[in-house]
């Protein structure tokens, strides 16, 4: 018999952030130039993984829907759509507040407006979606969102 005992150790087989970025790079080739950019401008330092994916939403609403690339553009939120179901906390969170609120704000300024990803979206970034909604219905700004939440804790 051993003096090492046995240990059994969970393991989560869902999705990490430090897997997100890679992937992303990987499954659409177009991304690439853009995530090089960003990395350069880093200097090797971390940006943090809200920044990163920021990225990658300007990416598809300024390059890929911008251009009329549906088809892809429908690729990216599927792939949300399916990170939402199988991701960790952590990647949840990242798709909702990092991509599907960035592609809202990052669209808001565009000509074509937010309106136009909601055929794009699942049922989970459909929720997703119409949260991050009501929380800026009214506001102007992400003080007075931070403002609003406050209040509600309370």
């Amino acid at each position: 018999m051993s003096d090492n005992p046995n240990w059994i150790f969970h393991q989560d087989d869902k999705m990490t952030e430090a897997e997100i970025m890679p992937l992303l790079a990987e499954k659409f080739p177009g991304f690439r130039p853009r995530w090089e950019k960003h990395l350069s401008f880093w200097k090797g330092e971390p940006a943090g993984g809200y920044n990163d994916i920021s990225e990658f939403a300007q990416f598809v609403v300024k390059e890929l829907y911008s251009s009329g690339r549906t088809e892809e553009t429908q690729r990216a939120f599927d792939l949300m759509e399916l990170w939402l179901v199988n991701g960790n906390q952590n990647v949840r969170d990242l798709v909702v507040i990092g991509f599907l609120e960035d592609v809202q704000n990052i669209a808001s300024w565009q000509p074509f407006g937010k309106a136009v990803f909601v055929p794009f979206l699942r049922t989970q970034s459909r929720d997703a979606w119409n949260e991050i909604e009501k929380v800026w219905l009214g506001k102007t700004s992400l003080m007075d969102v931070v403002r609003g939440d406050g209040k509600t804790a309370l």
